[in-house]
């Protein structure tokens, strides 16, 4: 059986690593990974006052793709986050939302007809991202939905085999995100300023498109350094996940969260937000901490009414009191950093979480 990936416009990194992995006697369109190389997001939008949304996210349209010219009849076309009008496929989802182009109000409006088409023959596949997405599913279209779906976590190769002799006086942590005010930024640079007070050997590397209104926290934040994020995946993990000891992304607006993922690659302790799927790469009290965000676009595994006016985030953010949650921030960076023996620990739980849970399995449609 052949597979045809749908040349979408727009794809990221784990998305490629998908193609990439795949078996080379079923893919049919490899040159993919030739021409392109994974998307982010911009400087301009991540700075943006509000979310960007295409005329498509405004109206109430379900996420249809027609097939591709030149695709062979027999081929399965494998498309990410979408359905195909014609012929078999293979849908890939980081969220069922991801159907109705993530506009909320049009869910209702074709939810009887996704679930047809997702139970139809024709749908060869449900792959999820995450046991959340898979969740979601159920939650809207029902058990047999469900039971069709599968997981698959991105694929994310395992560096290290062991944190064993990789003390270090004092406690690295970094942030990785572009979207600095919704993956909690702001929080994160309060909070440090307070551990930095009682564990001044701990240091922050922040590497994000920063905000103009934020510059003047971050140059007040002792023993943190701010970086443009102007590098590839693979720059941002020679440079900074090697050296670091802790991940602490604080995010608000999230599906997945695959800087995490790769963190536990690295064996890095992590501080999360318990947002959709983040608790499956998080055993809170295990390989790091995972804390109850003060906002959030979901309410557990379904949208929060925040998601519902996800343009308008960021404005919703200053508006919330994010006090208490910054108290819990700095205790849960405090512990990694004056508690060498606990960073140890976590580090070395990540490292195993990575193998049990994460291990890369082939891919295929046979498989």
């Amino acid at each position: 059986m052949k597979v045809f990936f749908y040349p979408h416009s727009y794809l990221r990194d784990r998305q490629l690593d998908t193609i990439r992995r795949w078996p080379a006697n079923e893919a049919i369109n490899r040159e993919l990974l030739q021409v392109r190389t994974g998307a982010q997001v911009s400087a301009v939008d991540a700075t943006a006052p509000k979310l960007g949304r295409s005329w498509k996210q405004k109206l109430p349209l379900v996420n249809v793709k027609v097939r591709p010219k030149g695709t062979p009849r027999d081929a399965v076309v494998y498309v990410w986050g979408g359905i195909i009008a014609t012929g078999d496929f293979i849908v890939d989802l980081d969220s069922p939302w991801a159907l109705v182009g993530y506009n909320l109000l049009a869910m209702p409006i074709y939810r009887r007809f996704l679930k047809r088409v997702l139970l139809s023959d024709r749908c060869r596949q449900i792959r999820c991202m995450s046991e959340a997405c898979r969740k979601s599913l159920r939650s809207l279209f029902g058990e047999r939905v469900y039971q069709k779906a599968s997981v698959h976590y991105p694929c994310i190769p395992q560096v290290v085999q062991s944190v064993d002799g990789l003390a270090q006086d004092g406690c690295r942590f970094l942030f990785v995100g572009t979207q600095f005010d919704i993956k909690g930024g702001v929080a994160l640079l309060k909070a440090f300023q307070r551990v930095y007070e009682r564990a001044p050997t701990a240091t922050l590397d922040v590497v994000t498109h920063l905000p103009s209104q934020h510059v003047e926290l971050a140059s007040r934040c002792p023993g943190s350094r701010v970086h443009r994020a102007q590098f590839t995946r693979e720059q941002i993990h020679e440079q900074f996940m090697r050296k670091a000891d802790v991940l602490v992304l604080p995010s608000y607006v999230e599906s997945f969260g695959m800087v995490v993922l790769e963190a536990l690659a690295y064996g890095l302790g992590v501080i999360a937000t318990d947002v959709y799927a983040l608790g499956e790469m998080v055993i809170d009290g295990r390989n790091g901490s995972l804390i109850k965000p003060p906002i959030s676009v979901w309410d557990d595994v379904m949208p929060s009414p925040y998601f519902y006016d996800l343009e308008n985030i960021k404005a919703h953010i200053v508006k919330t009191d994010t006090s208490a949650f910054e108290d819990t921030l700095v205790s849960a960076m405090l512990r990694f950093a004056i508690d060498a023996d606990w960073r140890a620990s976590a580090r070395r739980e990540s490292v195993r979480l990575m193998k049990t849970r994460f291990d890369c399995r082939p891919q295929g449609i046979l498989r």
